[in-house]
């Protein structure tokens, strides 16, 4: 990857929300739509993490069947076990597979090459990269 990304005030938001403050709740959501479509990004990298960010908490509310960042971060290990039993992947995984499949269901690597003028080719060859690294990031603040 060209330059250095990171989502260090994302993460900071996540903890926030998990240790229960409200206001960050509503900030979250507002930075969760934001980085959606990414209109912000400084590059094709920042485009995409943002990009799988939210699709990583989307993807984090579907594998618990919740949509709370505080009561997700409470599961014990019990929970987590019939999750990966039932689902068939552990959270990481799946939030991998799934950003992965997302990138792949709407070409991003075409659509961000040409638009940040880089090769979708190399573009490519960072995504699971950048995939594993969100996924980390969000995990380690949720996951007990």
């Amino acid at each position: 990857m060209p330059e250095p990304i990171e989502f260090g005030s994302f993460y900071q938001l996540l903890q926030s929300v998990k240790e229960g403050r409200e206001k960050e709740v509503k900030e979250l959501q507002w930075m969760l739509a934001e980085y959606e479509h990414a209109k912000e990004s400084k590059n094709a990298y920042d485009e995409l993490g943002q990009i799988f960010c939210h699709h990583g908490i989307m993807e984090l509310y579907e594998y618990t069947g919740l949509d709370n960042i505080q009561i997700i971060s409470e599961l014990n290990n019990t929970v987590w076990d019939y999750l990966k039993l039932r689902i068939g992947y552990t959270l990481s995984e799946y939030m991998i597979k799934s950003m992965l499949s997302h990138a792949g269901q709407h070409d991003l690597s075409e659509k961000l090459g040409k638009k940040w003028d880089l090769s979708s080719a190399e573009i490519e060859a960072n995504l699971e990269g950048l995939a594993k690294y969100v996924v980390e990031g969000i995990i380690e603040v949720v996951y007990p």
